[in-house]
């Protein structure tokens, strides 16, 4: 049954990506690119990304660009499409095989129904499939691969203090080791939770991370320690700049939150706009509704916390786990906390304990809510298939027209791009010319060269001409809805670029423009 299970799991991530191969969002882009990168140089590591003309280095977790950079290129773009699918599945049978072990191990033997059970929600929870966060199951990129080696890496190590088994330790050593070199979003929670097993758990976890980080700069020739220290500085430097212009200005106030749900309501009940309403409860940000809505179960470990004095040690580990989860969860909601990322990720990693407690929970006295659980996950994956299918099916369709413009741009004069939008990785994977982009990590270093590019970002500054000036700009990539932001936001007047701009090619989402000089302008 459990291969079944996790057949399914694979299907319900797989599907859209078959019914719509074309779809790529902006991460993919980059990690597809730096696996072309790795390898045109031969499987070697570079120093910088090429032609990425802002100061940057190559100092980003690498493992999941070198495990694309092995597939020519029509099968890594599978392996792309493939990859929450792939990853999301040897994870379900990590949950599934860890859970048979506690259920043996240290729990109530007769819920012998419980590891298929926590397995099968696992499989279809929302907080994995849900398309406002990433969206991680469709789409290329280390998420998963991060958090199949943390579940390994995790279970495996507590496994080792349990039994004393020797194996089951270095395979623990091995996956942490390998998540350094993955997944800079899988370091902080190695980091944060790390703390929370520390103190609560064992100390002995304490020397485990020393030793995953010391195997890791030591099989990387250095590489591991320096995405560390890289990852550091980006992240100061999205505290002290960045969020105060990417992420304060998107803040949601429980007022804004109260205001959308009556509405909401209001044209659900008197329009009967039911999709409409559906869309909006499954898509919705706002942290309290998040939780309820994508993460329920969570709600049961308050009750473990209330008999934390009467749980084994089994139980301690998989309450600290999960609260490692929700604490991170409630810390980066707080203003100046949103650069530690989106606090919904960390219930990501904290999914399986949350589920294991609730279904041990509530399955002897109230069995039926568990089966509803599973209905409810079960219907918000088909919901969140079918919502992908209807948002990316133009975007897929524009595919070969999109191509035509790249394709056009690169049979261009020489010059070097000016991305507007978040269209920074696409145009530098499907373009051959210099593209004013930032790389991977940003630090106090380029804070002037920040202001100006990024002034409004990931939008340039209001400054357009001295940008132009400066790096000899000399195209433009954007799309529609970036453009007219762009016009009306920052420059707030077209005035300034009145005929300043040729159009080179468009799609019906993208605009390539050729940056004329001023004596090419026509009076």
């Amino acid at each position: 049954m459990i291969y079944f299970l996790v057949a399914l799991g694979f299907l319900v991530r797989a599907l859209p990506r078959f019914i719509l191969p074309h779809v790529y969002n902006s991460d993919s882009y980059f990690h597809l690119y730096c696996a072309s990168v790795i390898r045109q140089n031969r499987f070697s590591l570079p120093q910088r990304l090429p032609r990425v003309l802002l100061p940057n280095h190559y100092n980003y977790p690498f493992l999941y660009h070198l495990l694309l950079a092995c597939f020519p290129l029509r099968a890594r773009l599978w392996v792309e499409r493939l990859t929450g699918a792939i990853f999301d599945s040897c994870s379900i049978l990590i949950v599934y095989l860890f859970s048979s072990w506690l259920l043996r191990s240290a729990t109530n033997r007769e819920l012998s129904a419980l590891p298929l059970l926590v397995a099968a929600l696992y499989a279809f929870s929302p907080a994995l499939m849900r398309i406002g966060s990433g969206p991680r199951a469709y789409n290329g990129s280390p998420r998963p691969m991060g958090e199949v080696l943390y579940l390994l890496h995790i279970t495996l190590a507590y496994y080792s203090l349990a039994t004393r088994s020797l194996l089951a330790l270095i395979v623990a050593l091995l996956a942490g080791a390998a998540l350094m070199i993955t997944s800079k979003f899988a370091n902080q929670v190695m980091v944060l939770f790390g703390a929370g097993f520390v103190v609560f758990v064992s100390r002995q976890y304490l020397f485990l991370w020393i030793a995953c980080l010391l195997l890791a700069i030591a099989a990387t020739k250095g590489h591991a320690w320096r995405a560390f220290v890289a990852q550091v500085k980006h992240s100061l430097f999205y505290a002290r700049h960045l969020q105060a212009v990417f992420l304060f200005p998107h803040i949601r106030t429980i007022r804004a939150y109260i205001r959308t749900m009556l509405v909401v309501a209001w044209r659900a009940v008197r329009r009967l706009e039911i999709l409409a309403a559906l869309r909006w409860y499954f898509s919705e940000t706002y942290f309290p509704h998040l939780l309820v809505t994508a993460y329920p179960q969570f709600l049961a470990v308050i009750f473990w916390l209330g008999r934390w004095s009467e749980t084994g040690p089994v139980h301690r580990f998989l309450v600290i786990w999960a609260v490692c989860g929700l604490l991170c969860f409630a810390l980066t909601k707080y203003r100046h906390l949103l650069f530690l990322g989106e606090g919904e990720r960390y219930l990501e990693f904290a999914l399986f304990p949350s589920l294991f407690l609730a279904v041990e929970f509530i399955l002897p006295g109230c069995p039926w809510v568990v089966v509803v659980s599973l209905g409810y996950f079960i219907l918000a994956s088909a919901f969140f298939l079918f919502e992908y299918v209807h948002l990316y099916k133009g975007l897929s369709d524009d595919f070969p027209r999109t191509e035509a413009l790249f394709a056009a741009l690169n049979g261009s004069p020489p010059g070097v791009v000016m991305p507007i939008g978040s269209l920074h990785y696409q145009t530098l994977y499907r373009s051959r010319l210099p593209v004013l982009t930032h790389g991977a990590n940003m630090d106090e270093t380029m804070l002037e060269e920040f202001r100006l590019v990024y002034g409004n970002y990931p939008y340039p500054s209001e400054r357009f001409e001295e940008i132009v000036a400066r790096y000899d700009a000399s195209y433009i990539v954007t799309d529609r809805a970036h453009w007219q932001y762009f016009l009306n936001n920052v420059l707030k007047a077209v005035a300034p670029l009145a005929g300043r701009l040729e159009i080179l090619g468009e799609t019906s989402s993208l605009l390539c423009f050729k940056i004329l000089r001023k004596g090419q302008v026509e009076v």
